[in-house]
């Protein structure tokens, strides 16, 4: 990972009164991969259960880093000795977020965060100055790092706050404290780490209950796990079913959809209806922060849905539906439901793999999604991976032609050999199944 310094002369006065031995005249980036180094870049070693950062000290300094952190004391005017490389990440983002006078927009949630802040990065931006955490960095290291790319005078800085273990958001929080907080839902994601899913649920809230009592909390109003969650903060709310500040409702007609929000209807592009509860949460939230109508609708005619987070492809005549950055059981379901919802002229040939952190339930899940599949408008049904595998044997619809493979090579020769023009083809499954591998 590499984070590119932007606002670069108020960076270095920082970093200067913080290391006055070490002072810097330059700076582009701060990277913790010495293979992404830069020149003038400042790199931070980092001790994994399999690497040691510390090992590529040297090659980051002769390619091009102009200073390197250290665990291990050693003496040379290249390098600073620290006790912790997480410790000095911290200490970097803490200092830059107490110079800051953006307002920290923090967003956590088992799915659907980075396609919100996308949205709400897309459209603040048509009147604040806005930064916003890149990509998916949102763990104890990445967090802090994308922070250290927003600049000092931003209106607003929306930020992805990832919980892999519990606690980890209210240390994150302790980091960077946001003063706006949302979460999107919360369901069995990464339960592997997490002892129930009350756990997971007490790990999210964190990033309500760090709020202080001017803060809001925007809160989604229909789910009872988040909107019963004891907080000091202002609230917001918005949802479909309970009565709340901003109240939606999706209308379909003659073929074109809208979002009502309390009585103003806002058009919504067809590639964007299966995010009702994502465009209701960023849309409610713009319209909080005074964002016109037409800004949202311009950015939401604009807006492209990122690769691998459900984006469109067109490659050989075929349209890929490439959502395979993460699945657990409730995204794989909504993955389901929108490929129904999916207009295609020819085959809907959905690519399920392997949903990986689940724990001890994990053949369970997988043999629920069967259910939701044998009910579903899918022609063929191609399964991926050791865990698919059962539900695979799991499907009883005769309708749906069915393939189970456990090598890439083998399940990307039958895609080719069963597609033909107009046919849509959807891919879900957890990151390291790397899926994108189909038609890359």
């Amino acid at each position: 990972m590499r984070t590119i310094i932007k606002d670069k002369d108020n960076f270095i006065k920082m970093f200067n009164n913080i290391f006055k031995d070490n002072n810097i005249k330059d700076i582009n980036g701060i990277t913790i991969d010495s293979r992404k180094i830069e020149s003038n870049d400042i790199f931070i070693p980092i001790k994994g259960d399999n690497y040691d950062g510390h090992h590529f000290i040297s090659s980051a300094i002769n390619s091009g880093a102009q200073l390197s952190f250290s665990e291990n004391t050693k003496k040379s005017k290249d390098i600073i000795n620290i006790k912790s490389s997480l410790g000095i990440i911290n200490q970097l983002a803490n200092k830059w977020h107490s110079k800051s006078q953006a307002k920290v927009l923090g967003i956590t949630g088992s799915n659907g965060k980075t396609t919100t802040k996308e949205l709400l990065f897309s459209i603040l931006s048509k009147k604040y100055r806005c930064s916003k955490s890149e990509g998916n960095f949102n763990s104890s290291i990445g967090l802090p790092l994308t922070f250290l790319s927003s600049k000092l005078d931003d209106d607003f800085c929306i930020l992805e706050y990832g919980a892999s273990k519990p606690n980890e958001i209210k240390s994150l929080c302790k980091t960077i404290a946001p003063t706006y907080s949302l979460i999107t839902n919360i369901s069995e994601a990464h339960i592997e780490n997490f002892s129930s899913l009350d756990e997971i649920i007490k790990t999210k809230s964190a990033i309500y209950k760090d709020l202080e009592e001017n803060d809001i909390a925007f809160i989604n109003n229909d789910l009872d796990n988040i909107k019963n969650i004891k907080i000091e903060s202002k609230k917001i709310t918005f949802g479909f079913k309970n009565k709340s500040d901003f109240n939606g409702e999706i209308i379909s007609k003659n073929n074109f959809y809208y979002l009502k929000i309390n009585h103003e209807k806002y058009p919504i592009p067809s590639n964007l209806v299966h995010l009702k509860e994502n465009l209701l949460s960023a849309i409610s939230i713009s319209l909080f922060f005074n964002i016109s109508k037409n800004n949202i609708v311009n950015t939401l005619n604009d807006f492209n849905l990122p690769i691998g987070r459900g984006g469109r492809i067109f490659k050989n005549n075929l349209e890929i539906i490439d959502d395979s950055y993460n699945a657990n059981p409730e995204s794989v379901k909504l993955s389901i439901k929108r490929f129904n919802n999916i207009y295609t002229k020819g085959k809907k040939i959905f690519v399920f793999g392997d949903m990986l952190e689940l724990g001890k339930q994990a053949i369970a899940y997988h043999k629920n999604i069967s259910k939701i599949l044998d009910r579903s408008k899918i022609n063929f049904l191609i399964t991926y991976g050791d865990l698919t595998k059962f539900t695979f044997e799991d499907v009883s619809n005769n309708s749906i032609i069915k393939k189970h493979f456990t090598t890439i090579d083998d399940l990307k020769k039958y895609i080719y050999k069963i597609s033909e023009r107009g046919d849509s083809i959807y891919l879900k499954g957890s990151r390291s199944m790397g899926l994108e591998r189909i038609y890359k």
